[in-house]
């Protein structure tokens, strides 16, 4: 699960404003509504304004993609107080589940003496974050669609170790101590918690010899080229979301989309209005008196 801790906190069915059994469609019809009436372009220097446009742009990331919006739904559904209370018997927790809730799995931790070791890496595959970049069209291609080529500077899989972490001609070797599981468990006053075990931090693999390109990390920064289709009759201000093209997994996990947000060039003659084309014709007074 990709849950983020904001997803407790923030109730992205009232941002938008839409119900929570909401249609796919009624949520985009909604996010555009309100992308267009917050957008910066129609709202220069309103920091407000500026501030809404990005909460409304991540309440539509999460509720406009299918399985996000599963996710964050069975995330509010059971909510931080779904994890309180042993009840009659133990209860098992798998703190490294937590790593989205933001501290609670470090809380418990250090409440038992255990402690939630996440530094980068969790228990199990994690998928990659999301990432964002803009891109600049011309008036006439946004209308007509087009295919270009869009050059950003982002982690990527290293070139070297191909994402193993491991010095060219070595393999990472499965943890001793956690038998590759990436977790080992602790009891207390009836809980069984399974926590990130702190010899692999989780990875379930110990690497001996890093790589020296990405010093054991498996990822490097480098510039990346992505083909990006951009469908006629583009908005100003709309995301194309490109899917497995964001920062790659760790732990063999998939790799986060990137959001290429479109900005169109103005036109000398033509505008646009909603789906309306405005066009400016300069007319002197005797030929527009006749």
């Amino acid at each position: 699960m990709t849950a983020q801790r904001e997803w407790f906190e923030k109730d992205y069915y009232a941002v938008l404003g839409v119900a929570q059994n909401a249609p796919a469609k009624d949520i985009t019809k909604a996010y555009r509504k309100l992308a267009r009436q917050y957008h910066p372009d129609a709202n220069p220097n309103n920091a407000a304004a500026e501030e809404r446009f990005k909460e409304i742009s991540a309440a539509y990331d999460v509720l406009g993609d299918e399985e996000r919006r599963r996710e964050y739904d069975e995330v509010r559904r059971l909510g931080p107080g779904a994890f309180g209370g042993p009840g009659n018997g133990s209860f098992r927790f798998d703190m490294g589940d937590m790593a989205g809730a933001g501290g609670l799995g470090d809380l418990l931790g250090q409440m038992f003496g255990g402690g939630s070791r996440r530094n980068g890496a969790g228990v199990g595959p994690q998928r990659g974050s999301d990432l964002e970049a803009a891109l600049t069209i011309d008036f006439v291609d946004a209308a007509k669609g087009l295919t270009t080529s869009l050059h950003i500077n982002s982690e990527a899989v290293c070139s070297t170790c191909a994402g193993s972490g491991a010095r060219t001609g070595t393999t990472p070797k499965r943890c001793a101590r956690c038998a590759g599981r990436g977790v080992t468990e602790t009891n207390q006053g009836g809980f069984a918690f399974s926590v990130p075990c702190s010899q692999c931090a989780g990875r379930g693999v110990v690497i001996e010899h890093p790589c020296g390109t990405c010093r054991g990390t498996g990822v490097e920064l480098r510039d990346r080229e992505i083909n990006v289709r951009v469908p006629a009759g583009v908005a100003d201000g709309s995301r194309i979301r490109i899917k497995g093209r964001g920062a790659p997994g760790r732990n063999g996990g998939p790799p986060g989309d990137l959001f290429v947000i479109c900005r169109v060039a103005p036109h000398p003659v033509f505008a646009r209005d909603e789906m309306n084309l405005l066009v400016r014709v300069p007319v002197s007074f005797t030929a527009a008196a006749l």
